[in-house]
């Protein structure tokens, strides 16, 4: 465990009182800063999760660091299922985009599907992959830059860490689901994107105690592979579309 106001590392964060379960806790203080090491063992969940949409730092060193029991490998089966909401919300998004294109004929080629005819199961399907793959291309870029600058550093890096911070601050992700509840413009996922690129950058930095420079630079290059991989992805879309055509 970790003191969420310093980031040095601590016994514990509180010690128990009587019988086990009783909640007679007293929180601990950190010798290094003299604060209390997490004074979020006291307070709902709420709380918690409102730091964490005013990005501080405090909130992702609890949830990464003392919430939960350290593990070597892997990554829990709560991050997992949040992570699959996020895909079925970004895939959703990505259908609106595609029926959005069908009122205006004169965006890219690629966007382009006759909506009156049946649009086939597999499009679906490759919407969906899309997003899984794009999510994907996202962490392993972020891995690959991470590797690249610290390898040297630290010998180990726990990059199951890496990836549940990363999942941990697209939170915002979950904010799609009011593009599907009311008619909202597209330009409202992209400030949610961007919204979710910065908690990135603060859950990154945090992770690895490192500079907000450095941070961005590992976001960023996640974000351009991204770019990369979605316009390989449409060009190759576009192609299959076009051969269809003839």
């Amino acid at each position: 465990m970790i003191c969420i106001e310093c980031g040095r590392p601590v016994n514990d964060v509180y010690k128990e009182f009587g019988k086990a379960g009783s909640g007679n806790i007293r929180l601990t203080r950190c010798a290094s800063c003299n604060q209390t090491a997490d004074k979020y063992v006291e307070y709902d969940f709420i709380i918690v999760f409102l730091d964490l949409f005013l990005h501080k730092a405090q909130a992702y060193r609890h949830l990464l660091f003392n919430r939960q029991p350290y593990r070597d490998f892997g990554i829990p089966i709560q991050y997992i299922k949040v992570l699959v909401v996020y895909i079925f919300f970004e895939s959703y998004i990505k259908w609106l985009r595609f029926k959005e294109y069908e009122q205006h004929p004169s965006g890219p080629a690629f966007y382009y599907i006759d909506w009156q005819d049946d649009v086939p199961y597999d499009r679906y399907w490759f919407i969906f992959i899309t997003a899984i793959a794009e999510f994907a291309v996202y962490i392993l870029s972020i891995i690959l830059s991470v590797r690249l600058i610290y390898e040297s550093r630290y010998p180990i890096i726990k990059y199951n860490y890496l990836i549940m911070a990363i999942i941990l601050s697209s939170f915002g992700k979950g904010f799609l689901v009011l593009m599907m509840i009311w008619d909202y413009p597209f330009s409202f996922g992209s400030i949610l994107n961007i919204f979710v690129l910065s908690s990135n950058v603060v859950a990154i930095k945090v992770f690895l105690d490192t500079t907000t420079f450095k941070a961005m630079f590992f976001v960023a290059f996640g974000f351009l592979g991204k770019l990369l991989f979605q316009s390989i992805i449409y060009l190759f879309d576009a192609s299959m579309l076009l051969h269809l055509s003839f």
